[in-house]
């Protein structure tokens, strides 16, 4: 090979290029297929030739950009580059909107003179470098079939996906057969098939319903034959499982045309007197529903689709179907190959464009804890959010141009080329169980109705209406290219619309009737006050300790880690007052070894933000790291940890729909501070809340929230229980806030050994962690179960005035009253503050006959933390005559001030205005609080 040929090209390592020139010389197959082309084409062309050798796909985002550089070097070079931007940048001058009101013009990134070259080169030959059969072909030739590939009503970004292996094959998927879709004559009637349902579905309810919102895909029905062929297809390739979460658009049509609901059902869900089954239940409107279905493909595969309910927060959905699909694979062990489960996530061109959680989920998707092996992405593009237009509501060419920061591949496609469309989809199913890579799918279409069926969109998009109210639908255009290639007789297609209109006129006649029902009584509470025990055998206990606190041989644990392990070890064995972190490891432990799995993930929850937990030890010199939980026998169920990324929104939506997935495991979102749970409010208000009385989907999800006041300012101190308190209701969930190691521990048995499947909102401590006086003895885990009120456990006489608390709070109380000797005043912990255990309480308050005042006291201000919620409660537990009194911070916009001095200020304050009468004199000071 001549070295010189090289150097004039201007390659930088000419000797790198000499020896995989020798390799192919000796073996043609050993050397990359790109090579193989170019050393061919070498052989065919005179000596005097300069073509350039084949850059790496991975080098084209450098190399190719269309720079002064890519107009320098040789013709040969020149063209090459030109070959690669088409791969790049073809899709700028692709033909995917049905409804452009201009054709694409040729962008800069394709001008011949961007490469230095011109008309008079469009008749030379020049070397294809593989794209064509051909070795050498003229330059018009190359250029055309690059336009009928790359330009046509198929667009595709693929250039910088970081995967030489992945760009390869989809160029040897597509080059060869110019994109064109290779369908068979039975795929094709299919399509028209699917068509023809989504459309008539559409265009029945239309005028059957008239003025009802359903979000109608029509502009959009692809969907529908691009879903079909979807399932078909991954089931061809190992899938089993589907999970969908979308938004409104095209939901009523994809629940009867792909998960096969029937008509009657959904024509029932029309009628004005329609109730739901479930009376108890608020319900939720039909485009938000969820379904689940098994149906058979169309290569006769069972597979089974979960479509998840949603609400108006159009992407929330998209973190909760990963969680979903990852349980799932978990249980059928499909965590290695990620293929018989399959995400699809159905966006809106607005909504993925606009909603930070798409970023989100989209960041989990190769990370150990959170990875489903890829998702299938479609977006029905109408290029539109409500009223707004593209240039008002992103910044980006795309709306999928997130995909990039992901290195994902994008498919651009035309609604009305339902080939292209189906082909497509079976590409990027392919890719997906093949690569475990997310695939984006932009299906360009528009709406035919504007934003629901009641809108009018010439309001604000007068000339886009005028040209989409003259255009044919999808199924007309497709129906009569069928026909005119002879796949299908008109008189076929006339027979298949017939039959299909009557079998939904037959279903209308079908719809269920309903009459004025009476509410049902209450239903039965959450969990049966002071059920089952939870307590463990204390040779149980010894026998777990000793296996988590074991140290294996050669592991070179942190020397104060290792203090923290004998530590641990002592409190079971000596034993000593169990704490608080010791207590969470033994919940887990039992839990483990009775056949429970326990998953749990946060930000730094593995160490704990608090060190409290080291659930995970890191050897100091290899860095190799050891679970302890999960050495405690070889029959023990699955402990996973994770340390999550720094999101909330998806990664609680994550682990909820996980915890719905997977209700035999105990699953645990932790905060890193309480009110970080701010940052996922739309989970939490709208599936972890709600989702039993709307959907019917129960979860039993926990959420740890760090909470109370040790002065760490507003964003460290509050995890805001009056939230969650408002949100309680129809039996919903639980919110605790446990006060001892021991009511933790029996806490999160409870929720797995009496199966309660309702989220547990548990408001965890930060200084109670290592409090001398938050401690168990180890007779406490022995026996019993969770307390949901703990009553004053000095059982003072005489009593005076009954104090009601919740919290780390009762600890400065139980000093104070040490301190100020304070015998005539009782102590009353409030554990479990939804669903309050009423009758206890008031049986407490009896047995205090004689007290002449019952006081709340908090550390949160008083329109926060619990005593909004407690007040109304509390006038009616306590006889006539006597109403409850509180003390604590003063109402605030805040949650807690910022200084430390201020803080302790305020908290010495409380305690003063409970114990003044108990006190010394003490000056008056009356500032941050309020009676």
């Amino acid at each position: 090979m001549d070295r010189d040929k090289f150097l004039d090209i201007g390659c930088a390592n000419p000797l790198v290029y000499e020896e995989l020139y020798d390799k192919w010389r000796r073996d043609p197959q050993s050397v990359e297929a790109s090579w193989r082309s170019y050393f061919n084409s070498l052989d065919q062309q005179p000596s005097q030739s300069t073509s350039p050798p084949p850059i790496l796909e991975k080098e084209v985002s450098v190399v190719f950009q269309p720079r002064k550089e890519a107009a320098a070097g040789p013709p040969d070079v020149r063209v090459y580059n030109l070959i690669q931007a088409y791969r790049q940048f073809g899709h700028l001058m692709a033909n995917v909107n049905p409804i452009a009101l201009h054709p694409p013009q040729e962008p800069r990134e394709l001008q011949l003179e961007t490469y230095g070259l011109s008309k008079q080169d469009l008749s030379r030959p020049f070397p294809t470098f593989g794209l064509l059969k051909e070795p050498m072909a003229p330059l018009l030739k190359i250029i055309n079939d690059l336009k009928s590939i790359y330009c046509n009503k198929i667009g595709v970004e693929y250039i910088e996906t970081h995967s030489l292996e992945l760009e390869s094959w989809l160029q040897r998927q597509i080059e060869p057969t110019h994109f064109k879709a290779p369908l068979t004559i039975e795929q094709k009637q299919m399509i028209l098939q699917q068509l023809n349902k989504s459309e008539l579905l559409e265009s029945f309810l239309h005028t059957k319903y008239v003025g009802q919102k359903r979000f109608s895909i029509e502009g959009g029905e692809t969907l529908i034959p691009m879903l079909s062929s979807l399932l078909d297809t991954a089931a061809n390739f190992g899938a089993e499982e589907f999970v969908i979460g979308m938004a409104h658009r095209g939901r009523l049509n994809v629940l009867s045309n792909i998960m096969n609901k029937s008509y009657v059902d959904i024509f029932t869900e029309f009628d004005e007197s329609y109730i739901p089954e479930s009376i108890e239940g608020s319900g939720d409107v039909k485009y938000h529903k969820g379904y689940n279905a098994e149906v058979e493909t169309a290569s006769k595969k069972k597979v089974k689709i979960d479509l998840s309910p949603n609400p108006s927060h159009l992407e929330a959905v998209d973190p909760v179907v990963e969680g979903m699909v990852r349980a799932k694979q978990t249980i059928l062990n499909d965590e290695e190959s990620h293929k018989k489960v399959v995400p699809i996530l159905i966006h809106g061109d607005a909504a993925i464009a606009g909603q930070g959680v798409v970023y989100e989920t989209l960041q989990m998707y190769k990370l150990e804890g959170y990875s489903t092996g890829g998702t299938i992405h479609i977006v029905i593009n109408n290029q539109i959010g409500f009223t707004t237009l593209p240039k008002d509501s992103r910044s980006t060419l795309y709306d999928t141009d997130i995909a990039k920061g992901f290195s994902c591949p994008v498919f651009h496609v035309n609604a009305e080329d339902p080939d292209g469309c189906v082909y497509v989809t079976n590409l990027a199913v392919e890719m997906r169980q093949k690569f475990h890579c997310d695939v984006f799918i932009d299906l360009c279409c528009y709406r035919k109705y504007g934003h629901n069926e009641s809108d009018e969109p010439a309001f604000t998009q007068p000339i886009e209406y005028q040209l989409i109210r003259k255009k044919k639908p999808i199924r007309d255009l497709y129906r009569d290219e069928l026909i005119q290639q002879g796949v299908l007789e008109k008189y076929m297609a006339e027979a298949l619309e017939t039959e299909f209109k009557n079998a939904l006129n037959v279903a209308l006649k079908s719809i269920k009737t309903f009459e004025t029902k009476e509410p049902k009584e209450e239903k039965e509470p959450v969990h049966k006050f002071n059920g089952k025990p939870t307590g463990v055998a204390k040779e149980e206990i010894e026998e777990v300790a000793t296996r988590f606190c074991t140290i294996p041989e050669g592991f070179h644990i942190h020397p104060k880690l290792e203090h923290f392990v004998i530590e641990h070890l002592a409190m079971v064995q000596e034993p000593k007052p169990i704490d608080w972190g010791m207590a969470e490891t033994l919940a887990y432990a039992t839990l483990l070894i009775e056949g429970t799995p326990v998953r749990i993930s946060g930000q730094d929850s593995c160490r704990g933000t608090f060190s409290h937990r080291h659930a995970v030890w890191m050897d100091q010199i290899q860095e190799k790291t050891y679970f302890p939980l999960k050495h405690l026998s070889e029959t023990q169920a699955r402990f996973d940890i994770y340390n999550s990324p720094l999101s909330e929104y998806a990664v609680l939506g994550f682990e909820y729909g996980y915890s719905t997935s997977y209700p035999e495991s105990l699953v645990i979102w932790e905060a890193q501070f309480g009110d970080f749970s701010n940052g996922a409010q739309v989970v939490i208000d709208q599936f972890v809340s709600p989702s039993e009385q709307k959907w019917g989907q129960r979860s039993g999800l926990v959420m740890f929230l760090p909470h109370g006041y040790e002065g760490q300012g507003p964003e460290h101190s509050s995890a805001r229980i009056e939230r969650y308190l408002s949100l309680c209701g129809h039996d919903n969930m639980q919110v605790v806030n446990p006060t001892t190691p021991a009511q933790f521990f029996h806490l999160l048995r409870r929720q797995m050994v009496e199966k309660i499947l309702k989220p547990l909102i548990v408001f965890t401590p930060k200084g109670l962690l290592r409090h001398p006086a938050c401690v168990s003895n180890l007779n406490e885990f022995v026996q019993g179960s969770f307390k949901e009120i703990l009553d004053d456990p000095k059982d003072p006489k005489n009593i005076k005035k009954v104090v009601l608390c919740s919290g780390r709070i009762y600890y400065d109380l139980d000093a104070m009253r040490t301190k100020n000797n304070a015998k005539d005043l009782a102590i009353v912990r409030i554990e479990e503050l939804y669903p309050l255990h009423t009758e206890q309480l008031k049986e407490i308050l009896e047995k205090y006959e004689g007290y002449k005042e019952c006081i709340w006291v908090q550390e949160e201000p008083s329109n926060m933390g619990a005593w909004e919620y407690m007040r109304p409660l509390l006038r009616e537990i306590l006889p006539k005559g006597k109403e409850a009194r509180y003390i604590g911070r003063h109402r605030s916009a805040s949650t807690a001030v910022g200084s430390h001095a201020l803080h302790k200020k305020e908290s010495a304050a409380i305690m003063h205005e409970l114990f003044q009468p108990y006190e010394l004199r003490i000056p008056e000071n009356q500032s941050g609080i309020k009676s």
